[in-house]
Protein backbone atom coordinates (compact mmCIF):
# COMPACT_ATOMS: atom_id res chain seq x y z
CA UNK A 1 0.00 0.00 0.00
CA UNK A 2 2.66 2.48 0.91
CA UNK A 3 2.97 4.97 3.72
CA UNK A 4 0.96 8.04 3.91
CA UNK A 5 3.80 10.30 2.58
CA UNK A 6 4.07 8.42 -0.42
CA UNK A 7 0.88 9.36 -1.21
CA UNK A 8 1.19 13.40 -0.21
CA UNK A 9 4.19 13.01 -2.93
CA UNK A 10 1.78 11.59 -5.43
CA UNK A 11 -1.06 14.41 -5.15
CA UNK A 12 1.90 17.43 -5.18
CA UNK A 13 3.62 15.76 -8.39
CA UNK A 14 0.10 15.48 -9.94
CA UNK A 15 -0.83 18.99 -9.21
CA UNK A 16 2.28 20.52 -9.75
CA UNK A 17 1.58 18.95 -13.58
CA UNK A 18 -1.72 20.61 -13.56
CA UNK A 19 -0.87 23.64 -13.39
CA UNK A 20 2.23 23.19 -15.34
CA UNK A 21 -0.17 22.47 -18.27
CA UNK A 22 -2.36 24.84 -17.78
CA UNK A 23 0.54 27.58 -17.64
CA UNK A 24 1.99 25.87 -21.13
CA UNK A 25 -1.11 27.24 -22.92
CA UNK A 26 -3.36 24.35 -22.89
CA UNK A 27 -5.34 26.86 -20.80
CA UNK A 28 -6.93 27.59 -23.78
CA UNK A 29 -8.49 25.14 -26.44
CA UNK A 30 -6.26 24.23 -29.40
CA UNK A 31 -7.01 25.81 -32.56
CA UNK A 32 -8.97 24.25 -35.80
CA UNK A 33 -7.04 22.09 -38.11
CA UNK A 34 -7.86 24.34 -40.98
CA UNK A 35 -8.30 27.78 -41.89
CA UNK A 36 -11.36 29.69 -40.90
CA UNK A 37 -13.11 30.54 -43.67
CA UNK A 38 -15.19 34.23 -44.04
CA UNK A 39 -17.38 35.49 -46.91
CA UNK A 40 -16.67 38.65 -47.90
CA UNK A 41 -19.33 41.25 -46.44
CA UNK A 42 -20.83 38.67 -44.41
CA UNK A 43 -19.97 37.70 -40.75
CA UNK A 44 -17.53 35.22 -38.81
CA UNK A 45 -16.67 34.24 -35.51
CA UNK A 46 -13.17 33.71 -34.68
CA UNK A 47 -13.16 30.75 -31.92
CA UNK A 48 -11.12 31.26 -28.86
CA UNK A 49 -12.31 29.08 -25.78
CA UNK A 50 -10.87 28.74 -22.37
CA UNK A 51 -11.10 25.44 -20.65
CA UNK A 52 -10.93 26.38 -16.78
CA UNK A 53 -13.84 24.93 -14.49
CA UNK A 54 -13.57 28.43 -12.68
CA UNK A 55 -12.95 31.64 -14.28
CA UNK A 56 -11.16 34.31 -12.66
CA UNK A 57 -14.01 37.28 -11.68
CA UNK A 58 -10.44 39.76 -13.31
CA UNK A 59 -8.84 39.18 -16.73
CA UNK A 60 -8.45 40.36 -20.15
CA UNK A 61 -8.91 39.15 -23.58
CA UNK A 62 -7.49 40.30 -26.68
CA UNK A 63 -7.16 39.67 -30.28
CA UNK A 64 -4.44 40.90 -31.98
CA UNK A 65 -3.66 40.91 -36.06
CA UNK A 66 -0.22 39.91 -37.71
CA UNK A 67 0.27 41.87 -40.53
CA UNK A 68 3.74 41.66 -42.49
CA UNK A 69 5.43 44.88 -40.97
CA UNK A 70 3.18 45.25 -37.05
CA UNK A 71 0.84 43.54 -35.13
CA UNK A 72 -2.49 45.84 -34.74
CA UNK A 73 -4.47 45.22 -31.47
CA UNK A 74 -8.01 44.60 -33.45
CA UNK A 75 -10.08 44.68 -30.26
CA UNK A 76 -9.32 44.42 -25.98
CA UNK A 77 -11.62 44.02 -23.21
CA UNK A 78 -11.07 44.33 -19.85
CA UNK A 79 -13.24 43.03 -17.27
CA UNK A 80 -11.98 45.28 -14.44
CA UNK A 81 -12.53 48.14 -16.10
CA UNK A 82 -15.10 47.44 -18.32
CA UNK A 83 -13.81 49.12 -21.37
CA UNK A 84 -13.34 47.59 -24.68
CA UNK A 85 -11.02 49.44 -27.05
CA UNK A 86 -11.16 48.58 -31.12
CA UNK A 87 -8.47 49.55 -34.14
CA UNK A 88 -10.05 51.74 -36.15
CA UNK A 89 -9.94 49.41 -39.36
CA UNK A 90 -12.19 47.23 -36.97
CA UNK A 91 -14.33 50.06 -35.41
CA UNK A 92 -18.20 48.56 -35.54
CA UNK A 93 -17.51 45.16 -37.23
CA UNK A 94 -16.23 43.19 -33.69
CA UNK A 95 -18.16 42.13 -30.60
CA UNK A 96 -17.27 39.97 -28.05
CA UNK A 97 -19.62 37.43 -26.29
CA UNK A 98 -20.09 39.11 -22.84
CA UNK A 99 -22.75 36.78 -21.82
CA UNK A 100 -20.30 33.92 -22.48
CA UNK A 101 -17.60 35.08 -20.74
CA UNK A 102 -17.83 32.73 -17.78
CA UNK A 103 -18.59 29.63 -19.94
CA UNK A 104 -14.99 30.04 -21.11
CA UNK A 105 -16.23 31.68 -24.47
CA UNK A 106 -13.51 34.57 -25.46
CA UNK A 107 -14.32 33.87 -29.50
CA UNK A 108 -14.66 37.62 -31.23
CA UNK A 109 -17.34 38.27 -33.76
CA UNK A 110 -16.56 39.72 -36.63
CA UNK A 111 -18.93 41.28 -39.35
CA UNK A 112 -18.65 42.58 -42.55
CA UNK A 113 -15.60 40.81 -43.41
CA UNK A 114 -12.92 42.65 -46.20
CA UNK A 115 -10.44 40.77 -48.37
CA UNK A 116 -8.08 43.16 -46.10
CA UNK A 117 -9.32 40.87 -42.93
CA UNK A 118 -7.33 37.85 -44.32
CA UNK A 119 -4.59 36.44 -41.97
CA UNK A 120 -3.28 35.47 -38.81
CA UNK A 121 -4.79 36.42 -35.55
CA UNK A 122 -3.81 35.79 -31.83
CA UNK A 123 -6.35 35.06 -28.88
CA UNK A 124 -4.89 36.28 -25.36
CA UNK A 125 -6.32 35.93 -22.50
CA UNK A 126 -4.25 37.29 -19.43
CA UNK A 127 -5.33 36.72 -15.46
CA UNK A 128 -3.33 36.22 -12.62
CA UNK A 129 -0.09 37.67 -14.27
CA UNK A 130 -0.26 35.64 -16.43
CA UNK A 131 -1.42 35.08 -20.45
CA UNK A 132 -2.54 32.25 -22.58
CA UNK A 133 -2.83 32.50 -26.23
CA UNK A 134 -4.24 30.62 -29.11
CA UNK A 135 -3.32 31.76 -33.24
CA UNK A 136 -6.42 31.10 -35.68
CA UNK A 137 -6.20 31.85 -39.54
CA UNK A 138 -8.97 33.24 -41.58
CA UNK A 139 -9.03 33.02 -45.19
CA UNK A 140 -11.78 35.28 -47.17
CA UNK A 141 -13.08 34.39 -50.19
CA UNK A 142 -16.32 35.48 -52.10
CA UNK A 143 -18.29 34.43 -55.19
CA UNK A 144 -18.75 36.71 -57.45
CA UNK A 145 -21.92 37.42 -59.79
CA UNK A 146 -23.01 35.05 -62.68
CA UNK A 147 -20.70 35.44 -65.66
CA UNK A 148 -21.98 37.36 -69.10
CA UNK A 149 -20.54 35.68 -72.59
CA UNK A 150 -20.74 37.84 -75.03
CA UNK A 151 -20.09 37.85 -79.33
CA UNK A 152 -16.67 40.14 -79.77
CA UNK A 153 -15.95 39.40 -83.39
CA UNK A 154 -17.67 37.40 -86.49
CA UNK A 155 -15.16 36.55 -89.35
CA UNK A 156 -15.12 33.79 -91.85
CA UNK A 157 -12.36 32.36 -89.48
CA UNK A 158 -14.63 31.81 -86.07
CA UNK A 159 -16.15 33.66 -84.01
CA UNK A 160 -14.89 35.71 -81.27
CA UNK A 161 -16.10 35.00 -77.44
CA UNK A 162 -15.61 37.34 -74.14
CA UNK A 163 -16.67 36.25 -70.20
CA UNK A 164 -16.68 38.65 -67.88
CA UNK A 165 -17.33 37.95 -64.11
CA UNK A 166 -17.20 40.57 -61.09
CA UNK A 167 -16.71 40.47 -57.51
CA UNK A 168 -14.61 37.15 -56.88
CA UNK A 169 -11.62 36.79 -54.25
CA UNK A 170 -9.24 34.96 -54.11
CA UNK A 171 -7.99 34.83 -57.69
CA UNK A 172 -10.87 32.14 -59.55
CA UNK A 173 -10.43 29.55 -62.01
CA UNK A 174 -11.46 29.93 -64.99
CA UNK A 175 -12.72 27.54 -68.01
CA UNK A 176 -14.54 27.37 -70.89
CA UNK A 177 -16.45 23.89 -71.88
CA UNK A 178 -18.09 22.04 -74.39
CA UNK A 179 -21.89 21.02 -74.44
CA UNK A 180 -20.27 17.36 -73.13
CA UNK A 181 -18.85 19.40 -70.18
CA UNK A 182 -15.54 18.37 -71.55
CA UNK A 183 -12.67 21.61 -71.50
CA UNK A 184 -12.39 22.86 -74.45
CA UNK A 185 -8.86 23.42 -76.55
CA UNK A 186 -9.28 26.21 -78.07
CA UNK A 187 -6.49 28.79 -77.22
CA UNK A 188 -8.00 31.31 -74.03
CA UNK A 189 -7.04 35.17 -73.28
CA UNK A 190 -7.57 35.59 -69.64
CA UNK A 191 -6.99 39.05 -67.92
CA UNK A 192 -8.16 39.35 -64.05
CA UNK A 193 -7.98 43.03 -61.95
CA UNK A 194 -8.50 44.13 -58.64
CA UNK A 195 -11.19 46.95 -57.76
CA UNK A 196 -10.54 49.42 -54.81
CA UNK A 197 -12.18 46.45 -51.88
CA UNK A 198 -10.05 44.09 -53.76
CA UNK A 199 -12.02 41.77 -55.21
CA UNK A 200 -11.05 40.26 -58.76
CA UNK A 201 -13.41 40.80 -62.12
CA UNK A 202 -12.17 38.30 -65.08
CA UNK A 203 -12.03 38.56 -68.28
CA UNK A 204 -11.38 35.92 -70.72
CA UNK A 205 -11.48 35.30 -74.66
CA UNK A 206 -11.25 32.46 -77.28
CA UNK A 207 -12.32 32.43 -81.11
CA UNK A 208 -14.56 29.36 -81.57
CA UNK A 209 -13.66 28.26 -84.81
CA UNK A 210 -15.91 26.53 -87.89
CA UNK A 211 -16.84 22.94 -87.42
CA UNK A 212 -16.54 23.53 -83.54
CA UNK A 213 -19.38 22.24 -80.93
CA UNK A 214 -21.22 25.18 -81.21
CA UNK A 215 -22.29 25.04 -77.63
CA UNK A 216 -20.03 27.57 -75.38
CA UNK A 217 -19.82 27.42 -71.27
CA UNK A 218 -18.01 29.51 -68.82
CA UNK A 219 -16.91 28.36 -65.68
CA UNK A 220 -16.06 30.22 -62.89
CA UNK A 221 -14.46 28.23 -59.91
CA UNK A 222 -13.69 29.61 -56.64
CA UNK A 223 -11.56 26.70 -55.03
CA UNK A 224 -11.67 28.18 -51.44
CA UNK A 225 -15.53 27.77 -51.02
CA UNK A 226 -15.76 25.14 -53.57
CA UNK A 227 -18.20 26.80 -55.27
CA UNK A 228 -19.08 27.86 -59.25
CA UNK A 229 -20.90 30.02 -61.55
CA UNK A 230 -21.48 28.77 -65.08
CA UNK A 231 -23.39 30.66 -68.34
CA UNK A 232 -24.19 28.77 -71.56
CA UNK A 233 -25.09 30.22 -75.05
CA UNK A 234 -25.66 28.33 -77.84
CA UNK A 235 -24.16 29.57 -81.20
CA UNK A 236 -26.96 29.32 -84.55
CA UNK A 237 -25.61 27.66 -87.53
CA UNK A 238 -26.57 30.72 -89.59
CA UNK A 239 -23.00 32.22 -88.38
CA UNK A 240 -21.53 29.26 -90.40
CA UNK A 241 -23.80 28.88 -93.71
CA UNK A 242 -23.39 26.16 -95.58
CA UNK A 243 -25.35 27.04 -98.65
CA UNK A 244 -25.25 30.24 -100.86
CA UNK A 245 -25.00 33.30 -99.50
CA UNK A 246 -27.50 34.70 -102.60
CA UNK A 247 -29.85 32.32 -101.75
CA UNK A 248 -29.79 33.06 -98.48
CA UNK A 249 -30.27 36.75 -99.35
CA UNK A 250 -32.76 35.92 -101.68
CA UNK A 251 -34.98 34.26 -98.56
CA UNK A 252 -34.27 37.06 -95.89
CA UNK A 253 -35.77 39.92 -98.70
CA UNK A 254 -38.79 37.25 -99.62
CA UNK A 255 -39.48 37.24 -95.73
CA UNK A 256 -39.33 40.81 -95.49
CA UNK A 257 -41.55 41.37 -98.29
CA UNK A 258 -44.41 39.42 -96.91
CA UNK A 259 -43.55 40.70 -94.12
CA UNK A 260 -44.09 44.08 -95.57
CA UNK A 261 -47.17 43.53 -97.74
CA UNK A 262 -49.05 42.05 -94.48
CA UNK A 263 -47.89 45.07 -92.35
CA UNK A 264 -49.64 47.68 -95.27
CA UNK A 265 -53.07 45.40 -95.22
CA UNK A 266 -53.05 45.46 -91.79
CA UNK A 267 -52.16 49.50 -91.98
CA UNK A 268 -54.99 50.17 -94.22
CA UNK A 269 -57.64 48.08 -92.23
CA UNK A 270 -56.56 49.93 -88.56
CA UNK A 271 -56.74 53.38 -90.47
CA UNK A 272 -59.67 54.57 -90.15
CA UNK A 273 -59.89 53.55 -86.51
CA UNK A 274 -56.60 55.34 -85.58
CA UNK A 275 -57.67 58.37 -87.34
CA UNK A 276 -60.93 58.78 -85.03
CA UNK A 277 -58.51 57.56 -81.95
CA UNK A 278 -56.35 60.44 -83.39
CA UNK A 279 -58.94 62.88 -84.12
CA UNK A 280 -60.48 62.65 -80.72
CA UNK A 281 -57.06 62.68 -78.68
CA UNK A 282 -56.21 65.79 -80.35
CA UNK A 283 -59.33 66.92 -78.97
CA UNK A 284 -58.57 65.83 -75.31
CA UNK A 285 -55.13 67.13 -75.82
CA UNK A 286 -55.92 71.14 -76.85
CA UNK A 287 -58.42 70.65 -73.59
CA UNK A 288 -55.80 69.93 -71.55
CA UNK A 289 -52.98 72.42 -72.86
CA UNK A 290 -55.69 75.29 -72.04
CA UNK A 291 -55.85 73.80 -68.78
CA UNK A 292 -52.65 74.06 -68.14
CA UNK A 293 -52.00 77.04 -69.97
CA UNK A 294 -54.74 78.94 -67.07
CA UNK A 295 -53.17 77.09 -64.56
CA UNK A 296 -49.58 78.42 -65.61
CA UNK A 297 -51.00 81.81 -66.43
CA UNK A 298 -52.59 81.87 -62.87
CA UNK A 299 -49.17 80.83 -61.05
CA UNK A 300 -47.51 83.65 -62.86
CA UNK A 301 -49.84 86.44 -61.73
CA UNK A 302 -49.07 84.97 -57.50
CA UNK A 303 -45.41 84.79 -58.68
CA UNK A 304 -45.49 88.88 -60.01
CA UNK A 305 -47.56 89.50 -56.75
CA UNK A 306 -45.39 87.82 -54.51
CA UNK A 307 -42.51 88.99 -56.08
CA UNK A 308 -43.71 92.44 -56.62
CA UNK A 309 -44.14 92.18 -52.19
CA UNK A 310 -40.31 90.85 -51.75
CA UNK A 311 -38.99 93.67 -53.98
CA UNK A 312 -41.13 96.12 -51.92
CA UNK A 313 -39.92 94.82 -48.86
CA UNK A 314 -36.40 94.50 -49.99
CA UNK A 315 -36.73 98.40 -50.53
CA UNK A 316 -37.76 99.37 -47.21
CA UNK A 317 -34.89 97.23 -45.89
CA UNK A 318 -32.82 98.76 -48.04
CA UNK A 319 -33.60 101.98 -46.92
CA UNK A 320 -33.90 101.23 -43.03
CA UNK A 321 -29.93 99.52 -43.46
CA UNK A 322 -29.26 102.65 -45.23
CA UNK A 323 -30.73 105.03 -42.11
CA UNK A 324 -29.10 102.81 -39.23
CA UNK A 325 -26.05 103.12 -41.14
CA UNK A 326 -26.27 106.80 -41.03
CA UNK A 327 -27.08 106.82 -37.53
CA UNK A 328 -24.36 105.19 -36.52
CA UNK A 329 -22.24 108.53 -37.55
CA UNK A 330 -24.12 110.06 -34.56
CA UNK A 331 -22.12 112.85 -32.94
CA UNK A 332 -22.99 115.32 -30.66
CA UNK A 333 -24.06 119.05 -31.72
CA UNK A 334 -24.01 122.20 -29.53
CA UNK A 335 -25.50 125.39 -31.53
CA UNK A 336 -23.83 129.18 -30.95
CA UNK A 337 -27.08 131.19 -28.83
CA UNK A 338 -26.47 133.94 -30.99
CA UNK A 339 -28.24 134.19 -34.31
CA UNK A 340 -26.96 135.23 -37.55
CA UNK A 341 -28.88 135.66 -40.82
CA UNK A 342 -29.10 133.44 -43.80
CA UNK A 343 -30.85 134.60 -47.10
CA UNK A 344 -32.91 132.16 -48.82
CA UNK A 345 -34.26 131.68 -52.66
CA UNK A 346 -37.13 129.72 -52.18
CA UNK A 347 -40.87 129.44 -52.69
CA UNK A 348 -42.95 130.32 -49.34
CA UNK A 349 -39.66 130.37 -47.11
CA UNK A 350 -40.87 132.39 -43.46
CA UNK A 351 -39.97 135.78 -42.65
CA UNK A 352 -39.00 136.77 -39.48
CA UNK A 353 -39.79 140.05 -40.47
CA UNK A 354 -43.22 139.72 -41.31
CA UNK A 355 -46.69 137.89 -40.03
CA UNK A 356 -48.10 137.35 -43.67
CA UNK A 357 -49.76 133.99 -43.20
CA UNK A 358 -49.36 133.34 -47.28
CA UNK A 359 -46.18 132.28 -48.73
CA UNK A 360 -44.17 134.30 -51.12
CA UNK A 361 -44.47 133.38 -54.67
CA UNK A 362 -41.58 130.98 -56.17
CA UNK A 363 -38.00 131.80 -56.08
CA UNK A 364 -38.22 134.78 -53.74
CA UNK A 365 -35.60 135.74 -51.61
CA UNK A 366 -35.76 135.92 -47.79
CA UNK A 367 -33.64 136.13 -44.72
CA UNK A 368 -34.09 133.48 -41.81
CA UNK A 369 -32.14 133.80 -38.23
CA UNK A 370 -31.04 130.41 -37.68
CA UNK A 371 -28.44 129.28 -35.01
CA UNK A 372 -24.75 127.53 -36.09
CA UNK A 373 -23.15 124.88 -34.28
CA UNK A 374 -20.37 125.22 -32.88
CA UNK A 375 -18.91 122.17 -34.12
CA UNK A 376 -17.57 121.94 -37.14
CA UNK A 377 -16.30 118.94 -40.06
CA UNK A 378 -13.63 118.42 -42.46
CA UNK A 379 -13.90 115.63 -43.20
CA UNK A 380 -15.49 111.97 -42.53
CA UNK A 381 -19.35 111.54 -41.59
CA UNK A 382 -21.70 112.65 -39.19
CA UNK A 383 -25.01 112.49 -38.02
CA UNK A 384 -27.23 114.00 -36.47
CA UNK A 385 -31.07 114.98 -35.76
CA UNK A 386 -33.49 117.96 -35.69
CA UNK A 387 -37.20 117.82 -33.42
CA UNK A 388 -39.19 119.86 -35.35
CA UNK A 389 -42.37 118.95 -33.70
CA UNK A 390 -45.72 120.76 -34.92
CA UNK A 391 -43.73 123.86 -36.77
CA UNK A 392 -45.27 124.54 -39.91
CA UNK A 393 -42.25 127.42 -40.73
CA UNK A 394 -38.81 126.16 -40.01
CA UNK A 395 -35.25 125.75 -41.70
CA UNK A 396 -32.48 122.89 -40.99
CA UNK A 397 -29.33 121.88 -42.98
CA UNK A 398 -25.65 122.54 -43.24
CA UNK A 399 -23.20 125.82 -44.41
CA UNK A 400 -20.07 126.11 -45.62
CA UNK A 401 -17.30 127.86 -43.60
CA UNK A 402 -16.81 130.55 -45.49
CA UNK A 403 -20.17 132.12 -44.84
CA UNK A 404 -19.21 133.17 -41.42
CA UNK A 405 -15.80 134.85 -42.05
CA UNK A 406 -17.87 138.24 -41.17
CA UNK A 407 -19.49 138.36 -38.02
CA UNK A 408 -23.30 138.85 -37.85
CA UNK A 409 -22.82 138.75 -41.43
CA UNK A 410 -25.34 136.90 -44.31
CA UNK A 411 -24.55 133.63 -45.17
CA UNK A 412 -24.16 133.19 -49.29
CA UNK A 413 -27.11 130.88 -51.01
CA UNK A 414 -24.74 128.75 -52.90
CA UNK A 415 -22.86 127.47 -49.26
CA UNK A 416 -25.47 125.57 -47.60
CA UNK A 417 -27.60 122.77 -48.59
CA UNK A 418 -30.95 123.12 -46.36
CA UNK A 419 -34.45 121.63 -46.49
CA UNK A 420 -36.90 124.31 -45.22
CA UNK A 421 -40.65 124.33 -44.46
CA UNK A 422 -43.23 126.82 -44.97
CA UNK A 423 -47.44 126.25 -44.13
CA UNK A 424 -46.81 122.16 -43.61
CA UNK A 425 -44.83 122.20 -47.27
CA UNK A 426 -41.27 120.81 -47.58
CA UNK A 427 -38.92 122.12 -49.92
CA UNK A 428 -34.98 121.73 -50.42
CA UNK A 429 -32.43 123.99 -51.34
CA UNK A 430 -31.41 121.97 -54.16
CA UNK A 431 -33.29 123.31 -56.85
CA UNK A 432 -36.17 124.92 -54.92
CA UNK A 433 -37.45 121.05 -55.23
CA UNK A 434 -40.56 120.01 -53.13
CA UNK A 435 -40.35 117.08 -51.25
CA UNK A 436 -43.42 114.39 -51.51
CA UNK A 437 -46.03 115.38 -48.74
CA UNK A 438 -46.08 112.51 -46.02
CA UNK A 439 -49.24 111.11 -44.92
CA UNK A 440 -47.86 112.01 -41.13
CA UNK A 441 -46.58 115.29 -39.81
CA UNK A 442 -43.05 115.46 -39.81
CA UNK A 443 -42.07 115.64 -36.21
CA UNK A 444 -37.66 114.21 -36.00
CA UNK A 445 -35.45 115.26 -39.30
CA UNK A 446 -32.32 113.28 -39.36
CA UNK A 447 -28.89 114.88 -40.89
CA UNK A 448 -25.85 112.94 -42.20
CA UNK A 449 -23.08 115.13 -43.28
CA UNK A 450 -21.21 112.60 -45.83
CA UNK A 451 -17.85 113.94 -46.31
CA UNK A 452 -16.21 111.03 -47.88
CA UNK A 453 -19.16 110.79 -50.37
CA UNK A 454 -19.28 114.00 -51.06
CA UNK A 455 -22.98 114.78 -50.31
CA UNK A 456 -25.63 115.73 -47.85
CA UNK A 457 -28.54 112.82 -46.94
CA UNK A 458 -31.95 114.33 -44.80
CA UNK A 459 -34.02 111.58 -43.03
CA UNK A 460 -37.41 111.14 -41.94
CA UNK A 461 -36.58 109.64 -38.78
CA UNK A 462 -39.70 107.88 -37.46
CA UNK A 463 -40.27 106.28 -40.90
CA UNK A 464 -36.33 105.33 -41.15
CA UNK A 465 -36.21 106.72 -44.62
CA UNK A 466 -34.32 108.98 -47.07
CA UNK A 467 -35.96 112.29 -47.43
CA UNK A 468 -33.94 114.17 -49.98
CA UNK A 469 -30.01 113.52 -51.22
CA UNK A 470 -27.88 116.92 -51.49
CA UNK A 471 -24.33 116.37 -53.36
CA UNK A 472 -21.75 118.66 -51.89
CA UNK A 473 -19.45 121.11 -54.06
CA UNK A 474 -16.21 121.57 -52.11
CA UNK A 475 -13.51 123.63 -53.62
CA UNK A 476 -10.05 123.34 -53.55
CA UNK A 477 -9.48 125.21 -50.21
CA UNK A 478 -8.01 122.45 -48.38
CA UNK A 479 -9.61 121.42 -44.61
CA UNK A 480 -12.60 123.56 -45.03
CA UNK A 481 -15.19 123.00 -42.30
CA UNK A 482 -18.95 122.47 -42.69
CA UNK A 483 -21.11 123.70 -39.99
CA UNK A 484 -24.70 122.47 -38.63
CA UNK A 485 -27.88 125.27 -38.86
CA UNK A 486 -31.06 125.53 -37.64
CA UNK A 487 -33.93 127.89 -37.61
CA UNK A 488 -34.51 130.39 -35.11
CA UNK A 489 -37.58 132.22 -34.65
CA UNK A 490 -38.67 134.95 -31.57
CA UNK A 491 -41.87 133.68 -30.31
CA UNK A 492 -42.20 130.18 -31.25
CA UNK A 493 -41.01 126.99 -30.35
CA UNK A 494 -37.33 126.54 -31.88
CA UNK A 495 -36.13 123.34 -33.60
CA UNK A 496 -33.98 121.37 -31.07
CA UNK A 497 -30.72 119.07 -32.19
CA UNK A 498 -31.62 115.93 -29.66
CA UNK A 499 -29.25 113.42 -28.75
CA UNK A 500 -28.85 109.95 -30.60
CA UNK A 501 -29.16 107.18 -28.06
CA UNK A 502 -28.24 104.18 -30.33
CA UNK A 503 -29.39 100.98 -27.13
CA UNK A 504 -28.58 98.43 -30.07
CA UNK A 505 -25.72 98.07 -32.49
CA UNK A 506 -26.50 98.10 -36.08
CA UNK A 507 -25.76 94.85 -36.97
CA UNK A 508 -28.57 93.85 -33.88
CA UNK A 509 -30.98 95.47 -35.57
CA UNK A 510 -30.47 94.38 -38.89
CA UNK A 511 -30.59 91.17 -37.98
CA UNK A 512 -33.93 91.14 -36.10
CA UNK A 513 -35.35 93.05 -38.94
CA UNK A 514 -34.23 90.23 -40.92
CA UNK A 515 -35.45 87.61 -38.95
CA UNK A 516 -39.22 89.34 -38.38
CA UNK A 517 -39.33 89.20 -42.01
CA UNK A 518 -38.14 85.70 -42.68
CA UNK A 519 -35.64 86.88 -44.84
Amino acid sequence: MGSPFHWLTAVHILTFQCRSFLITGQFISPPPNTPIIGVIGEEVILPCHVEAENIPEVFSVQWIFHEPSQKITVSRYDVKNKKEKQDERYHGRTEFFHSEFRAGNMSLHLKNVRSTDQGSYTCVVSFDDTSHDVLVKLQVAAKGGVPSIFLRSHTKQGIGLTCHAAGWFPKPEVIWLHGQGRVREELLTTKMTTSPTGLYSVVTSMNLKPGSDMEVSCRIINNLLNTTSESRVLIADVFFPSISKWLIIFLVILCLTMVLISTVFSKLRSNQKKTVSSVKMKMEMKEEKKKLKSMLEGEKTKNRAAKSKLKKRFGQLKAELDFWEARSHAVPITVDPDCRVLELQVLGPPDVESNASEPAGPNASSTVAVLVGKEGFAAGKHYWEVEVGQQQDWVLGVEREKGRQEEGGTLPGEDYWALHSSQGEIFSSEGDRRIEKQQKSISVIGVLLDLEERQVNFYEVEQMGIMVRMPLRLRREPAEKFYPFLSKREGTHTPLIRPVLISVSLEDTLKGNFESNGL
